[in-house]
């Protein structure tokens, strides 16, 4: 990054109001759906999704421009990075799969965008997470969920308990590696339910119905046993060792489409309807910032750099906004 942006402030509760959209990255797209974004561990990079394109920049340049690019020819459900050299993805089936519709798991280099690594899957992905060290990758498919070793590129085991009816919508790792969790809508029961595994004790799941009909985004707090899963409208804190809910709060002015924490975890950032994102105080619910873009389209996913400096921000456009603070001084 720039001088000027390694010198940025760490965004806090205290200069929150002060967030200004500081780069925009990437060109406008045609037709952009849920983009979603992940920064690599280092902060180096950025990845986004849109449809069936990924797109990647690297920070540590001037440019705006993406260093690299992969289009797939069916739309992947994530794209997470592995480390900083290599992109994990959902992508199309290989031609002689017995199968047709049989995606395949795919790892792409971030130097060339060329193909790494890959492995059929028994059934389309619905969802994927990858751990804080990239070492594990948390397969969701219909009915079933997989615990894979990226680095060994093989599977571990099944995570059991999830039912072939339910329509997942996020999952997530514990900063230690120790839990999985999955926020899914039961279309059967009408309702949001959360799949907690605690990966060291056993291989069923806790499962807990949420209260709530549309399931939105999970994220465990970074720095205490603590998970939020939210809703469309809703928030729902759980200590995670007590499996019990701790808080519910509820907000009707927006539709939210997903969920990040800050690296020490005392601001949590939401994407929401009004095409571009809302930064609240976890502890006091204090709203303190809220932009809204002035796209016609919906933007896609809100969240924070590993350093804290930085919210990037899925535009509308098929752009990508980072957000920071004034420099130190």
């Amino acid at each position: 990054m720039s001088q000027t942006d390694l010198t940025r402030a760490v965004i806090t509760p205290a200069n929150a109001r002060g967030l200004k959209r500081v780069r925009q990255l990437g060109s406008q797209l045609d037709s952009v759906r849920w983009e979603k974004l992940c920064f690599d561990p280092s902060g180096a990079r950025l990845l986004a999704k849109a449809a069936s394109l990924l797109r990647w920049w690297n920070l540590d340049t001037a440019t705006d421009v993406a260093s690299g690019s992969v289009e797939l020819k069916m739309e992947p459900i994530e794209a997470l990075f592995h480390g900083s050299n290599h992109i994990v993805t959902a992508g199309p089936p290989v031609a002689e799969a017995a199968v047709a519709w049989r995606p395949r798991l795919m790892a792409f280099s971030t130097t060339d965008g060329s193909l790494w690594r890959e492995e059929t899957l028994s059934a389309p992905a619905t969802g994927l997470a990858m751990s804080r060290d990239g070492m594990l990758l948390a397969i969701l498919e219909r009915g079933e969920a997989l615990l894979w070793d990226v680095a060994g590129w093989k599977r571990i085991r099944d995570l059991p308990g999830v039912e072939w009816h339910v329509e997942v919508k996020a999952c997530a790792f514990s900063r230690d590696s120790r839990f999985a969790a999955v926020i899914v809508t039961d279309y059967d029961h009408d309702q949001a339910a959360l799949y907690l595994w605690d990966l060291k004790a056993s291989s069923h799941p806790w499962v807990h119905p949420l209260g709530f009909q549309f399931a939105a985004s999970v994220a465990f707090h970074p720095t205490r046993p603590l998970l939020v899963a939210r809703g469309v409208h809703e928030v729902v804190v759980m200590d995670v060792h007590e499996r019990r809910v701790l808080g519910t709060f509820n907000d009707y002015n927006h539709y939210v489409s997903n969920l990040d924490f800050s690296p020490g975890g005392d601001l949590m950032v939401s994407s929401t309807d009004t095409y571009g994102f809302m930064l609240h105080d976890f502890d006091t619910g204090e709203e303190l910032f809220r932009h809204s873009d002035e796209s016609e389209f919906p933007t896609g996913d809100a969240v924070f750099s590993p350093d804290g400096r930085f919210i990037a921000l899925a535009q509308g456009d098929g752009t990508v906004g980072l957000w920071g603070v004034s420099p130190v001084a």
